[in-house]
């Protein structure tokens, strides 16, 4: 489909405030293709706009943060500290890329032998070892409820006190301030808003909310069992503008589905601006 003027000089103006879409031309023109009216393309146009792509050197800044987080500010002593994934079963995921990533920075800040655990159970063996200082670590909380989960197994299955903080690199605001409020002390420096909810507001946000429904219902609604109303509007309807993509993470499934869910409603692959790897798709 060939590009109006107007649609020539979006995607000029999005390569400007996004570099990292030049490397996905093809890409972005198959879902510029895949909007079927100029409202459509707007609304993508202006997710795309506003999104925050991590590249190292931002990434290598916030693990610094973290890092002067954990090891100034928590109170916590490195003997009795264990720094924990977020991840539950025995497949590799961004929780523990992080945690491999920020041991250099905390090595060179000083703590040179913090116990680092990249399977959210083995926390347990690991209280009972004395390490009852528990930091959580992971790439982006979207909105909230699996680190409920794993803080609620954490309360049923350690045997004692025991004190917790949580780290992330990035996460939406929404989210963090309710589970602030819930008493869970969380340190996370790059904080978004919801991508509609909290940018468009009366008709405009309607009209937003009803492109991407319709945005959405062209896509599969099933994939090999993985359903996509779970991930309307991202995972929890976190409604995320963020990736760092590479060696370096993996799109969370709290970023809008049409940015990388795999097929269209025909079931067939589409080649998607973001990647997100997950077992069974």
């Amino acid at each position: 489909m060939r590009k109006t003027k107007e649609e020539y000089h979006q995607l000029t103006n999005l390569y400007i405030k996004q570099k990292w879409l030049i490397a996905k031309k093809e890409e972005l023109k198959e879902l510029i293709d895949f909007c079927e009216d100029a409202e459509s393309k707007g609304l993508v146009f202006s997710l795309l706009e506003r999104f925050a792509y991590l590249d190292n050197e931002t990434l290598n800044f916030l693990l610094n943060e973290l890092s002067d987080y954990i090891i100034n500010e928590t109170g916590f002593t490195e003997s009795t500290t264990q720094l924990l994934s977020l991840t539950y079963d025995d497949e590799a995921d961004s929780s523990q890329k992080i945690l491999d990533n920020i041991k250099h920075p905390i090595y060179k800040k000083g703590w040179r032998q913090i116990k680092t655990v990249n399977m959210f159970g083995k926390s347990i063996s690991n209280y009972n070892k004395g390490k009852r200082e528990i930091i959580i670590v992971d790439e982006f909380i979207g909105s909230g409820r699996t680190l409920r989960g794993r803080i609620d197994y954490l309360k049923k299955n350690i045997p004692g006190e025991f004190k917790l903080k949580c780290c992330f690199i990035a996460g939406i605001k929404n989210a963090i301030d309710n589970l602030t409020a819930e008493g869970i002390e969380i340190f996370c420096p790059l904080q978004l808003d919801k991508g509609i909810s909290e940018y468009f507001e009366g008709d405009k946000l309607i009209e937003a909310e009803d492109l991407m429904l319709k945005l959405e219902l062209k896509l599969a609604q099933y994939i090999n069992g993985k359903d996509l109303f779970k991930y309307s509007f991202g995972y929890g309807s976190a409604e995320a503008l963020y990736t760092m993509e590479g060696c370096n993470g993996n799109t969370p499934n709290s970023v809008f589905p049409i940015f990388w869910w795999l097929k269209d409603k025909l079931n067939i692959e589409r080649n998607t601006v973001l990647t997100r790897f997950e077992i069974g798709f």
